[in-house]
Parts: C-alpha cells; sequence; structure tokens
C-alpha cells in the first residue's frame, strides 16, 4: 500500500501491537464473536471494501474468506486495511496468499494505522499508460507523466529533478486522456506543489490544483469513466 494512503498508529509497539491484534482474531475466531469485518483496498485507486469471515488464525497468519473482487484487489495490490467493529482501530496487514477461485485469503504482519485516502474530498484514480504532463514554473518548464489524477489534484513523475518545493505555485500543462475515444484532452491548470517525493523509478511530486468549469468537466469525465473500466476489470478477473 503507498505511503500517502496511511499513516501508523502505533499504540505500543509494532511487535505489541501485532501480538495485540493477532490475540483479538484469535478471541473473535474461538469465541464465534459475531464482529464488523470489512477489507478495504484502493485497486489503482478505486476504493474496493467487502465484507470478510475470520476462518483460523495460524501462528501470525490470519486466514480469512472473501469476497472474489477483493481476493482479486487483493492479489494485485499486497496489502489490505482492516476495520473490524472489535478493534478501535483500522490495521493494514500484509496479502500472504490471495485465491480467487476459492474465495480466500491470509493475512500477516498486522498493525494499527490511520486511513489517510479515506479523508480525501475526492476519488483519485490511477492513469494506465501514464499521460504527458508539463510543470511550467521559474525554473523552466520540466517534462513529466500524470500518475494518477483527481478533482483536487494531480501526481506527476518528472523527468528530471524539479527543484520544486512545498507551497510553490506552477502551472501545469496535463494530457487527460478521453476513455471512450481515442486521444485526450489539453489542461492548462495553476496548481500548488503538496509535496515532493523520491521514488524509485524517480522523482514524483504531488499538486493542489485550482478548477474552473473546465477542467472540472474533463477530469469528472475521465474519473467516471476510468471507474467504470476497473469496475469492469475486477468483474472480468474474479
Amino acid at each position: 500500500m503507498e505511503p500517502y494512503y496511511y499513516r501508523e498508529n502505533i499504540r505500543k509497539t509494532l511487535e505489541e501491537d501485532s501480538a495485540e491484534i493477532a490475540a483479538g482474531f484469535i478471541d473473535i475466531i474461538k469465541g464465534n464473536l459475531r464482529v464488523q469485518l470489512k477489507l478495504v483496498n484502493y485497486f489503482k485507486g478505486l476504493p474496493i471494501s467487502y465484507p470478510a469471515t475470520p476462518v483460523e488464525m495460524a501462528g501470525c497468519v490470519l486466514e480469512l474468506d472473501v469476497h472474489p473482487q477483493q481476493a482479486v484487489a487483493l492479489e494485485q495490490t499486497g496489502s489490505t486495511f482492516i476495520k473490524c467493529s472489535y478493534f478501535d482501530r483500522p490495521m493494514l496487514a500484509d496479502v500472504k496468499d490471495a485465491d480467487v477461485r476459492r474465495m480466500m485469503a491470509s493475512l500477516s504482519n498486522f498493525r494499527f494505522v490511520e486511513i489517510l485516502a479515506e479523508q480525501r474530498v475526492s476519488l483519485r484514480l490511477k492513469l494506465e499508460p501514464p499521460c504527458d504532463a508539463q510543470i511550467v514554473g521559474d525554473g523552466g518548464p520540466v517534462d513529466g507523466k500524470v500518475l494518477d489524477i483527481s478533482l483536487g489534484g494531480v501526481s506527476i513523475r518528472t523527468s528530471c529533478p524539479s527543484n520544486l518545493r512545498e507551497s510553490d505555485e506552477v502551472k501545469l500543462k496535463l494530457m487527460v486522456p478521453n476513455l471512450l475515444q481515442s486521444g485526450g484532452t489539453s489542461l492548462e491548470v495553476r496548481s500548488t506543489v503538496v509535496a515532493v517525493g523520491s521514488e524509485e523509478e524517480g522523482e514524483v511530486c504531488r499538486f493542489a490544483i485550482e478548477l474552473d468549469p473546465h477542467v472540472e468537466g474533463v477530469i469528472s469525465r475521465f474519473i467516471f469513466q476510468r471507474q467504470v473500466d476497473l469496475i469492469r476489470e475486477l468483474k472480468e478477473q474474479s
């Protein structure tokens, strides 16, 4: 799970918290307790959440019955959030195994977290493939690729160091695809740098963008079309 989706919420230590979570699931299973439990995944940015049923706690590994579409998301994302009424806060776990056909999943490495993605005002979806972008600031233009976009912001991987800092104001030139037709729509938007970080494939800049009716319409159309495509993809794989 990408770090910007959550923040760790350690109660004691990671080891003690993990042991507490494991003990809680043992209580649930052995006591046949009725609890509300949901898994939450962000499948290419789209939230996928279905109820799941704890079946067995084998050592530090939790076995669950899961929805087939959740199993697809688990398989592809490699981790999942757990929201369970037995605990007073959500958790994050690594996916040890996910079987779409058997509708089963195995989770391990539990820790308490705060899910930052739930605090977003608008849905942020990934682009596949990333689209062309250019950042125009005081230091000159920097080319990049749009990784994800929402009505509130955009993430761009740059082709070289941008030398941008938080709160810098820049202009962005973006190509937003039209998923119903070939090609896309070019946009120019005013934006403010929210964060700049390094990833394996290069620098990634995140921006808050200013909306006008045209920009909002183009991005809204893409978000709707992208959601439809992702839901179809999940159904086909499950």
